[in-house]
């Protein structure tokens, strides 16, 4: 069995490759991760556990907001630059807007149940809310697979260091002060060692130290709180 890893700082391992969308790789497995996770979480919720709806519930809105900018960015950033240097092919570009279209249709429905669920934690809303659940986390991990496939390759033949860094500042700039250390702690949680170091090599020193010192703490705290309601 390996050494657990610090979030913060990785550990010395062998070398990996690491390209211009690694850090993108990882916000990728972020949904992943938590899309999957959720519709469990909410299936255990009992009938009456309006506490644990509620605290579930606004999870959900924080992915479906960075869902959201996500898709936002991809298309209108990414797809967008690459389009005039590496056009994808078309049936794979019209899949790809169709996919963001079904996602959001997913989204939107859930935003109107969650109300319902919250209120008393009645079970047939919870069932109902884990298909749903369900089929957006099967929908955005092809998406995103999709993505890792056939568009990513292309970061690093179609744009320098300098433009990738100016678009990915653009496109994490709707993220608040206060949910820094949440996204950095959920990009770390599954990151490889290289991945580990190429993302805290680009967090200033000031930030990385308090980190250390206090956003891990918060990051793992929450998510004991979110998938271990008993404290197991």
């Amino acid at each position: 069995m390996s050494a657990p890893v610090d979030l913060a700082t990785g550990t010395a391992g062998c070398p990996q490759r690491v390209g211009l969308a690694t850090d993108l790789v990882l916000v990728h497995k972020v949904f992943r991760r938590e899309l999957r996770l959720l519709p469990a979480l909410v299936g255990a919720v009992p009938a009456g556990r309006a506490d644990r709806a509620v605290l579930l519930a606004g999870h959900y809105r924080d992915l479906a907001t960075a869902l959201r900018h996500h898709h936002h960015a991809e298309q209108h950033l990414l797809l967008g630059r690459l389009a005039e240097r590496a056009p994808l092919e078309p049936a794979i570009r019209d899949g790809m807007q169709a996919r963001h279209r079904r996602h959001e249709e997913l989204l939107d429905e859930l935003d109107a149940m969650l109300g319902l669920w919250t209120a008393a934690a009645d079970l047939d809303v919870r069932d109902l809310l884990v298909d749903i659940l369900t089929e957006l986390a099967d929908g955005v991990t092809d998406h995103l697979d999709l993505v890792e496939q056939r568009v990513l390759p292309a970061v690093d033949r179609h744009f320098s260091n300098r433009e990738w860094l100016a678009l990915g500042l653009r496109a994490a700039s709707w993220i608040p002060l206060n949910r820094m250390a949440w996204m950095l702690g959920a990009m770390l949680e599954d990151a490889t060692e290289a991945e580990r170091r190429n993302l805290m090599s680009k967090v200033p020193g000031p930030a990385r130290l308090l980190y250390r010192m206090v956003g891990q703490e918060q990051y793992l705290r929450e998510m004991r709180e979110l998938r271990c309601p008993d404290g197991l």
